[in-house]
């Protein structure tokens, strides 16, 4: 079954890049492709998780159902991830976490954690073992874990590497990349290869422009470690590492005398210093400029905001050179709940970093999917045919049609280490109708939070120190 698994994802991946590219992209195809392969993964999970298990138990589901008794009675929220007790962070219990992990995961935990007695030497010993964790943090300080393998963990960027690819490529050089790109995929050619050869014709000349931290495990921080490297020059708003255990104790509550000193500093870096970043970040990006270097900044929408407000204090404006790029990635509001009104947004970035608001790109994506979808020149964020979307009313009932609103669930053709089958905390409008940009399927217009939802990622950190 693994190999029947593996041999439709990859086919998926095909037809998400043709998807991508305008090239005999089948929807029908991708649809029975998708079905095929959500059922397997059910009796993969059956077989594997004994989380899922219980719930499909529970629900009196047996290996042989069809796909929508899956999306009426076995849809998983995002809370499962949590799910773990929290005193075992409180105590460096981390044979419970592993026990906990291991509920969710496809495969047993069993990782030496002697000594262990934070997060993150916790989640670097389960990389030892090819377990990756990537984690979200909000207001409340509980973090949502999410496991992946590390197959699913390379096929889960080479995935977003296949459809972003040409997304971006017709945004920078005006053309769809060469057919040897199709080809790559269909020789399975590997990620670091892939990388290196299509990265450095689209990103040649490019800067990089992170308002973030350096390095991490938050959320989907991990696509600017793979990215990083292929940019000339790579700097950050906050230069430093962020680690779990520091994001937990500043929002939960510092304990110790080496937990108060770990918040202060971090409240040092990120509070007392915040214009002193911004300055050097501006100081960086005006040196790229000077050198005949694109830049391509990354940030959410409130940084990019507070970006602008440093600029109009300072009396200044970044001239960056012809084909510069901003990708705004977010919630469009401040940490306080101020609403960011996109549009005028759009205009501050272009006037004071003379990027186009063609070239100002906007992506959606969760710690718990497997993928980010770009918002196209029209306004809309198109799904991949990776994944396939369920819209949820208020009683969890999955609704239909081609015009819809409801919170936000989603079928993950990737996802085989822990169950895929997920319902978010956010609210959208999705229609299925066709776009002026040529992208067929399901897209999104608006996203916001669930009544009651917490702000999570950069945002959070931010709403901690005002707590």
């Amino acid at each position: 079954m693994t190999a029947k698994i593996s041999a439709i994802q990859n086919n998926l991946i095909k037809a998400a890049c043709a998807w991508a590219t305008n090239s005999g992209f089948n929807p029908r195809q991708a649809q029975e492709l998708r079905h095929q392969l959500f059922l397997l993964n059910h009796r993969h999970y059956m077989d594997c998780i004994p989380f899922y298990r219980r719930i499909a138990d529970r629900e009196g589901c047996g290996q042989d159902i069809d796909l929508e008794t899956i999306k009426t009675r076995l849809m998983l929220p995002t809370d499962f991830f949590k799910s773990y007790k929290q005193r075992w962070l409180d105590n460096s219990e981390y044979r419970e976490m592993n026990a906990w992990i291991s509920n969710i995961f496809h495969k047993p935990v069993d990782v030496d954690v002697k000594g262990v007695k934070s997060i993150d030497a916790w989640i670097e010993r389960l990389e030892k073992k090819d377990i990756r964790i990537t984690y979200s943090s909000g207001t409340s300080g509980t973090f949502s874990f999410v496991p992946r393998d590390k197959n699913e963990w390379e096929l889960t960027k080479k995935a977003n590497i296949a459809y972003i690819t040409p997304l971006l490529a017709t945004r920078l050089i005006g053309q769809n990349p060469s057919d040897n790109f199709l080809n790559a995929l269909d020789i399975l050619m590997p990620l670091s290869r892939l990388l290196k050869m299509f990265g450095a014709k689209l990103l040649s000349g490019y800067d990089l422009a992170v308002l973030g931290f350096a390095s991490g495990r938050m959320g989907n921080q991990f696509l600017i470690s793979e990215c990083a490297p292929l940019f000339n020059t790579s700097y950050f708003l906050y230069n430093f590492d962020i680690s779990g255990s520091a994001l937990r104790c500043l929002r939960r509550g510092a304990r110790t005398d080496d937990e108060v000193q770990t918040v202060e500093l971090l409240r040092e870096k990120m509070i007392t210093r915040r214009k002193q970043n911004y300055l050097e970040l501006i100081a960086n990006m005006e040196n790229s400029t000077g050198k005949g270097q694109k830049v391509l900044i990354f940030g959410a929408p409130y940084q990019f905001k507070e970006l602008c407000e440093v600029l109009t204090e300072k009396n200044r404006s970044l001239f960056f050179k012809d084909m510069s790029i901003a990708i705004i990635g977010g919630g469009w509001k401040t940490f306080t709940g101020e609403a960011i009104d996109r549009q005028e947004m759009a205009n501050k970035i272009s006037s004071f970093l003379n990027i186009p608001q063609n070239m100002i790109l906007e992506g959606y994506s969760m710690t718990e999917t497997s993928v980010l979808t770009l918002r196209c020149p029209y306004g809309r964020f198109h799904i991949p045919p990776i994944i396939e979307p369920v819209i949820f009313d208020d009683a969890l009932n999955p609704l239909e049609g081609d015009d819809i609103k409801g919170a936000f669930g989603f079928m993950d053709a990737l996802a085989t280490s822990h169950p895929g089958f997920i319902i978010s905390s956010d609210y959208v409008h999705m229609v299925n109708s066709g776009c002026e940009c040529r992208l067929a399927g399901p897209a999104i217009l608006e996203i916001g939070r669930l009544p009651g939802a917490e702000v999570k990622g950069c945002g959070g950190i931010m709403g901690s120190f005002s707590a």
